[in-house]
């Protein structure tokens, strides 16, 4: 495991967080709780995505009462299972491919599933963060979406 990982969690696996918790389940409870609260209330705000520089808001806003490194970009690679994931030393390239993506989309009157789709896909492969990539990915979209006068609807199954 990279250093860097490693430095983010206690000796037991559990990630080093502000509210000293310890037990990983008793931490993904807390961090339940909190990111879905603070989730609601980003939705209500009604705030405007412009460019790729609120995703790293957005996930600072949701992490940051549980995680010093909310909202910052990870410093190292690593791997989730086959997942290929993107080298963090290429971060500015996939924000421009994704600024560029965005700002095609906005010249559109009406976005497609395959439209938000193609976004995820480039936000999932970019994998910026620590943790919460997925969560801030969702909202991300979900903001975007009400900017165009539309709203994604992520099933529970």
């Amino acid at each position: 495991m990279s250093d860097w990982i490693q430095e983010t969690l206690y000796a037991n696996g559990t990630l080093i967080n502000k509210l000293g918790i310890r037990d990983a389940q008793d931490l993904a409870k807390k961090e339940f709780e909190i990111t879905a609260q603070r989730e609601l209330f980003l939705l209500n705000q009604g705030i405007k995505i412009k460019d790729i520089s609120a995703f790293a808001k957005i996930n600072a806003f949701l992490f940051s009462p549980l995680y010093d490194w909310a909202g910052k970009y990870r410093q190292g690679n690593f791997y989730k299972g086959n997942t290929t994931i993107l080298d963090y030393n290429r971060f500015n390239y996939a924000e421009e491919d994704i600024n560029h993506v965005m700002s095609l989309q906005q010249k559109q009157h009406h976005l497609t599933a395959e439209d938000y789709a193609q976004l995820m896909d480039l936000l999932n492969y970019m994998h910026p963060f620590r943790e919460g990539n997925g969560r801030s990915t969702r909202l991300f979209l979900q903001c975007y979406a009400v900017n165009h006068g539309q709203h994604i609807i992520y099933p529970f199954n």
